[in-house]
């Protein structure tokens, strides 16, 4: 494998200049995956629903990188909000339910008005 591998996901634009994710040493490193809708590009205004979002644009990442949520070591999410932690605690439950990954959650703001973003370090289901 060569140093490293950028993944682009078609129809997923990335709102700054980074890939949304990078293939290295069997591991995929994915960028925090915000919660807006690609179809429209925009953010919910419910903080649950575009935790949620963030949760399955980190999914879509993951799949188009040659790897999956079960496959996931480790988290970095940022929470601009810390009354959201509980929220954070659910969600990571719901979508990681079995043997989850280690986790660091960040307070700290984010663009855009956005309430949560979540990136990860991922075994690749290949190699």
């Amino acid at each position: 494998m060569p140093g490293k591998v950028c993944v682009d996901v078609p129809g997923m634009p990335a709102i700054g200049p980074y890939s949304h994710a990078v293939k290295a040493g069997g591991l995929l490193f994915v960028s925090g995956q915000p919660g807006l809708d690609v179809t429209t590009g925009q953010a919910s205004p419910d903080t649950e629903q575009q935790m949620r979002q963030a949760f399955l644009n980190l999914d879509t990442v993951l799949r188009a990188g040659g790897s999956s949520l079960n496959d996931v070591v480790n988290t970095t999410a940022i929470v601009p909000d810390l009354a959201n932690f509980p929220l954070v605690n659910q969600l990571f439950a719901e979508f990681f339910p079995i043997n989850p990954p280690a986790r660091m959650t960040i307070n700290a703001p984010l663009p855009k008005g956005l309430q949560f973003s979540i990136g990860c370090i991922a075994a690749l289901s290949d190699a």
